[in-house]
């Protein structure tokens, strides 16, 4: 069942790769024509050049969208490349909210294009789609925790740590993603996540200054990083049950950090 658009005004620009739009009921297809307003209440103009079904998507019910941004000098891509070289973006119901690391419903009307090279739309082809359930539980908790760890959103306010491409091995308490063995790499355990940030720290992907994370939000990982000494991947979900997701940096004797 394809996705439905019509009038399409342009709610704002909230996440690198995350477009918010509020639409009426229309089907769309390759071609279709999105008139719409910024968040200044500029005319912008989209189209849709192309539709698939995911392949990453085991029910075949997800498309990829491509689509275009009207500009001075033409159309160009609206989202830049992704792993797979390919620019795309996924529709979604609802306004997601940067900084709750969430999609706030926001009337049956509005919907986010995510990008599948940034981190909304990297976490939903990883298996973590809000709207979808897991073993009978919700899977909006992992696609929150999801993008707060893929951003490094340590604080659980919206700011990131890291730069798109790096490497990382990331992996989940339900087991849809699985840590990555023999990956020819040097991993560091970086942190815990569940969906308000880190649960705790060990070390951050870019720089090894604990310290300086803690102080930009010392309520939050005061007892949670790795001031002295630090604590095992197990140990972190023992002591910090509401642990959800793990991940390791990934780095190589030739290089800092490994990029994709």
């Amino acid at each position: 069942m394809k996705p439905l658009f019509a009038w399409i005004a342009l709610a704002g620009l909230t996440l690198a790769g995350v477009l918010v739009y509020r639409a009426r009921s229309h089907e769309a297809g390759e071609g279709t024509l999105i008139d719409g307003l910024d968040d200044e209440g500029r005319p912008i103009h989209l189209r849709v050049d192309w539709m698939l079904p995911d392949p990453k998507d085991p029910e075949g019910q997800d498309h990829l969208y491509g689509v275009s941004i009207e500009t001075d000098g033409g159309w160009r891509p609206y989202c830049g490349r992704d792993i797979e070289g390919r620019s795309a973006a996924i529709p979604v119901a609802g306004s997601f909210d940067p900084a709750r690391g969430t999609f706030a419903d926001a009337g049956p009307e509005t919907f986010t294009f995510a990008c599948t090279g940034g981190a909304v739309g990297k976490c939903l082809r990883f298996g973590y789609r809000p709207w979808r359930t897991y073993d009978g539980g919700s899977l909006e908790p992992l696609h929150s925790a999801c993008v707060r760890l893929i951003r490094a959103d340590y604080c659980g306010n919206g700011h990131g740590h890291t730069v798109n491409g790096t490497r990382i091995d990331l992996y989940d308490r339900v087991g849809i993603q699985q840590p990555e063995p023999d990956s020819g790499f040097t991993e560091d355990f970086e942190a815990g996540w569940d969906p308000h940030g880190a649960t705790y720290l060990r070390i951050p992907r870019w720089n090894d200054d604990v310290a300086a994370i803690v102080a930009e939000c010392p309520e939050k990982l005061a007892g949670r990083a790795a001031l002295d000494g630090g604590l095992e991947p197990d140990e972190v979900v023992r002591r910090f049950p509401e642990t959800l997701m793990i991940d390791h940096r990934m780095h190589n004797s030739g290089d800092r950090l490994v990029h994709q």
